[in-house]
């Protein structure tokens, strides 16, 4: 198992599949400190990894990662949460399996058994004089592999 080649691979789908995101990095950013003009950005950091050994077998090995994504909505009509519940979408679909008829799991190219959204999305949006015109969501990215 190769955890810096996994993670990388994640980067790369969101990356090559998340049309309209103009700023991309594994280098988190305070939201503060992203432009409009770099919005909608998405960054994406490693969380914790949970070995579980299996008598016999290869150990089981859980990796975590979180994706950011902030947005700026200029309409003061427009909620944030629309273009917020967009990306969120895509997301969602980047990381579907590519081929479900054959394998019903996103393998981000074979490196691993599979990776999904899991737990609550944390969503906040254009609360006035903190957060005004930005969106901000974080998904939880679990990854599923052995040693």
């Amino acid at each position: 198992m190769d955890s810096e080649a996994i993670y990388q691979a994640l980067f790369e789908i969101l990356k090559s599949k998340m049309d309209g995101v103009v700023t991309v990095s594994r280098r988190l950013r305070h939201f503060n400190n992203v432009t409009a003009d770099e919005r909608p950005a998405l960054f994406i950091t490693q969380g914790n990894q949970q070995e579980i050994p299996v008598h016999g077998l290869e150990a089981k090995i859980e990796l975590q990662a979180e994706v950011y994504l902030y947005i700026h909505e200029s309409d003061p009509v427009t909620p944030p949460s629309t273009q917020l519940n967009t990306y969120i979408d895509k997301l969602r679909q980047a990381i579907k399996p590519e081929f479900p008829e054959i394998c019903e799991y996103q393998t981000l190219g074979g490196l691993v058994e599979h990776c999904w959204i899991d737990g609550t999305i944390e969503v906040y949006e254009a609360v006035e004089n903190m957060l005004d015109d930005q969106g901000i969501a974080i998904i939880p990215i679990r990854i599923l592999t052995t040693n």
